[in-house]
């Protein structure tokens, strides 16, 4: 038994690309909102003494540190970068630290 149902190949092929176009649609170009970044606000004693422990245990001197306020980093020789908050909690770990530096 022959089919028939003959379809050229081209009808197929135009059949099945309007099938894929209908279920694929158009999507609106969405805005990406980045979410607000409240930035934390250091004393000066503070940060003078973030500043010497990064300096002391990246052993770079403090004019090649740089705070981005910003991004709430640190960053060392253009390159090297450290939160904040990852600064802190290292300095406040850091008893042997603490005991040479700063006693």
């Amino acid at each position: 038994m022959k089919s028939k149902l003959k379809l050229p190949i081209k009808q197929m092929g135009a059949a099945a690309l309007l099938v894929s176009m209908t279920f694929t649609g158009c999507k609106k170009d969405e805005t990406k909102i980045e979410p607000a970044i409240q930035t934390k606000k250091i004393s000066e004693a503070e940060f003078s003494k973030l500043l010497q422990y990064i300096s002391i245990t990246t052993n770079a001197p403090k004019d090649q540190i740089l705070f981005d306020e910003k991004k709430q980093e640190f960053v060392v020789y253009g390159w090297f970068h450290k939160s904040l908050t990852n600064a802190q909690s290292e300095h406040d770990s850091a008893n042997e630290y603490i005991a040479t530096y700063e006693k």
